[in-house]
């Protein structure tokens, strides 16, 4: 960081910062914002359907264990959105929505435990996970919605989309997979 001579004050040199501000935004996006929105999609997807895509070789009496993991990670990860894109969003109607959404996620929350319940096999005497599908689907799709509707407040707040620049998500994408 550079100092300037910015002039004299009462006889004695002022010492000042230097014009050049050192500027973090665009770090911080990419891993505080845009690195949860890319992992937000990948709870949902193995909340749905236990594995992440057709490879996954995850067996199948270990789906509904995944499945609830990525059900509670996609509320901690929209959680921890929220909080790292609250201090952009704007006083007022966004404001009021981002907590609206806060809310809900919170019922779902508090409601969760009821997606999956542990069941003793009798014959083999395993402990299995069912999943409550009704439940679960409730709940999924209030998240799922949430999700969807986060994205114009936080693009009005200037987090996802900068206004008159050209954006290159292949090379972003390719910056957060290098490790941002």
């Amino acid at each position: 960081m550079a100092f300037t001579n910015i002039g004299k004050s009462s006889g004695e040199d002022a010492i000042g910062l230097g014009t050049q501000a050192w500027n973090i935004a665009d770090g911080y996006t990419k891993i505080k914002i845009l690195r949860l929105i890319i992992q937000i999609d990948l709870d949902e997807e193995i909340a749905m359907f236990g594995r992440k895509d057709d490879q996954d070789q995850t067996p199948e009496n270990q789906i509904p264990y995944r499945r609830v993991e990525a059900f509670e990670k996609f509320i901690f990860h929209l959680k921890q959105l929220i909080g790292n894109c609250k201090f952009a969003i704007e006083k007022g109607f966004d404001e009021k929505v981002i907590y609206g959404m806060l809310e809900r996620i919170d019922y779902v929350d508090k409601v969760g435990d009821g997606i999956a319940d542990n069941f003793v096999n009798d014959v083999t005497k395993e402990t299995e996970l069912k999943i409550n599908e009704k439940h679960f689907k409730v709940c999924f799709e209030i998240l799922r919605s949430i999700k969807d509707e986060l994205n114009m407040p936080i693009n009005r707040a200037g987090l996802i989309f900068r206004q008159g620049e050209e954006m290159d998500l292949d090379q972003i994408m390719r910056s957060i997979e290098e490790g941002g």
